[in-house]
């Protein structure tokens, strides 16, 4: 057997492995449904914004909606210097909702050359509590979002908490995109619980203030637009192992919207993997090249089977087996989110997914991107 193939079918038992400790991983986790106890911890809850005129107001109705004492928690916007009317969007409903405690930062004006993650780290500094989340602008929750959190933190020491984010879709081109970002929030979760943190989402992130002082927060990566969420996570895992968690509770689900168009999600996936080859835990970038060798592997076998059917054959056991493990791992977690009706897009997603795991993983290291109307380069 030639030597590329050889290579593809180990790919492909590395591939099935790292799927299935996943899956395991997944497993593990407990999942919580104990019911909300009397709110004990504080929160401060931090929401960057920069263009989110149509979507802040919904986010901070949901926020505001808790069955959690207002007085214990807090709110704070940071505007990132919008362009649209975000900033009088949340100046309107802070006047309209007196009796909670919300502020609205300006980065214009407090540091008018700065960005996101120097946005989040003002707003941490600020902060009057010792437990800070990190939310988007785009998000909206449940009204025992914050109940289920302070549940967790009433049993065990957290120093960083992952909870569950879902994209809600309308339409075929969303679903895929649920399903697929469903898989990551999955391997994110299992890979804490392994103790071996990979990816998370500053779109529903808690941790310790003071921690997030000790580790030095974004001050080695403040240049870099992306990685405000899983650069943090492996910095406050290296010093507190065992105070990392996920959350496998629905009521702490935060939900957001896919990208509307095929660009908007090129731009995305790209800033996304803009920072892959930026981790100081070369194991995760190790995982990533594997990955995209393994698809690049499935796409050069099928092409070339056009010549040499040996080489179609093994394309497409490779095709085949990586739409079964994924199916099995991504059944488990469309069942905790309960929409295994996204399992319908799987065929469809399958392969796509390989198709811009490729072509993604070349852009993002070769080419600028543009999100928020920012252009960014590597």
């Amino acid at each position: 057997m030639p030597v590329f193939l050889i290579i593809s079918l180990i790919l492909l038992g590395a591939y099935m492995l790292l799927i299935l400790t996943y899956a395991i991983g997944w497993l593990l986790i407990k999942f919580r449904f104990e019911p909300i106890k009397d709110a004990v911890n504080t929160f401060t809850i931090l929401i960057p914004a920069r263009n989110e005129a149509q979507t802040i107001e919904a986010c901070l109705r949901s926020i505001t909606a808790q069955n959690y004492p207002k007085h214990k928690y807090e709110i704070i916007v940071i505007d990132d210097h919008s362009e649209d009317n975000t900033q009088q969007v949340v100046a309107n409903f802070i006047m309209s909702n007196e009796s909670y405690a919300i502020s609205l930062l300006s980065l214009a004006k407090l540091a008018p050359k700065g960005n996101k993650k120097e946005g989040i780290t003002l707003g941490a500094e600020w902060a009057k509590s010792p437990n800070i989340i990190l939310t988007d602008a785009d998000c909206i929750r449940g009204t025992e979002w914050l109940g289920a959190i302070d549940l967790f933190m009433q049993e065990k020491s957290v120093k960083m908490m992952y909870a569950p984010v879902f994209f809600s879709a309308s339409n075929a081109f969303e679903r895929i995109q649920s399903l697929e970002f469903s898989g990551l929030v999955g391997i994110g979760a299992a890979a804490i619980q392994l103790k071996n943190p990979n990816m998370c989402s500053a779109a529903n992130l808690i941790f310790n203030k003071a921690a997030f002082l000790e580790v030095g927060g974004y001050s080695d990566n403040i240049h870099m637009a992306s990685g405000d969420d899983e650069f943090l996570l492996h910095k406050i895992f290296k010093r507190y192992p065992n105070e990392v968690w996920f959350l496998k509770d629905k009521r702490a689900i935060v939900e957001t919207s896919p990208n509307g168009s095929l660009q908007q999600l090129a731009q995305q996936r790209t800033r996304w993997v803009s920072k892959s080859t930026k981790y100081e835990e070369r194991y995760i970038t190790a995982i990533l090249v594997g990955a995209y060798l393994f698809n690049f592997s499935i796409l050069f076998n099928l092409i070339y089977g056009y010549w040499n059917p040996l080489y179609l054959k093994i394309g497409l056991v490779q095709t085949v087996l990586k739409m079964f493990v994924e199916g099995l791992f991504l059944f488990q977690i469309t069942s905790f989110f309960a929409k295994r009706n996204l399992m319908w897009f799987l065929p469809i997603a399958e392969p796509l997914h390989i198709l811009y795991v490729i072509i993604i993983g070349i852009w993002a290291n070769v080419k600028p991107y543009t999100w928020k109307n920012r252009t960014h380069f590597k």
